[in-house]
């Protein structure tokens, strides 16, 4: 163990400790720049210069993603305009326009114009809802106020998994129309609702289209 000891210390000078071996430390800050020095600066410039490219492909990414979404064109008729979505399209007639207190970015869209109004809503659902179950706060909202189911029947719906089509009594004796509907493939609730009881009402709603 001397002997070992003793050959780890050879060249040093008695009473100097290791960095006496290696000379003086460089200090970047106030010596010369050394090569290393200009390595580290130029890897540091690399850092900073890569890390929003890096960012930006991650958002990129990420919005290419959200864009992968499914979506579906409904069937317009003449006149008519069709009202897009992620999950779900309809039409309605070309003279309505959308009601912006009545729609929002999370997926509620409502329009309405000469003779009446329509609203969908389309919500995360990994599970069938129940059409007995309590109606969501939205169709209130579409209906203008309070409001009665006088009906509720199944129907098919194309790439839906279940529909079922409503029937509400309003305020004043007036009737409300709707649709509900799941997809599996997409897990989306969407709900079709429309004012007053027409036969464009009627329309309206035939031509939900869901996507899967």
């Amino acid at each position: 163990m001397r002997a070992e000891t003793k050959s780890r210390h050879d060249g040093m000078v008695p009473g100097a400790g290791p960095q006496a071996v290696l000379g003086p430390r460089h200090d970047p800050r106030v010596d010369p720049p050394h090569k290393n020095d200009r390595r580290r600066l130029l890897g540091w410039v690399a850092l900073l210069t890569l890390t929003p490219i890096s960012i930006g492909v991650v958002l990129w990414a990420a919005l290419g993603l959200n864009g992968s979404y499914p979506t579906v064109a409904p069937p317009v008729p003449r006149g008519w305009q069709a009202v897009p979505g992620v999950y779900a399209s309809f039409s309605v007639p070309a003279p309505w326009a959308l009601q912006q207190f009545m729609s929002d970015a999370a997926g509620d869209v409502y329009y309405a114009g000469p003779g009446g109004g329509a609203g969908e809503s389309v919500t995360e659902a990994d599970v069938p809802p129940s059409p007995q179950a309590a109606l969501p706060p939205i169709v209130e909202t579409f209906l203008g106020g309070h409001y009665r189911v006088l009906s509720v029947r199944p129907f098919h719906l194309a790439r839906a998994a279940q529909a079922w089509h409503y029937q509400f009594r309003l305020a004043g004796g007036k009737a409300g129309l709707g649709t509900m509907a799941w997809v599996r493939t997409t897990q989306s609730e969407i709900w079709l609702v429309g004012l007053p009881a027409s036969a464009t009402t009627e329309r309206v709603l035939s031509t939900l289209t869901v996507a899967s």
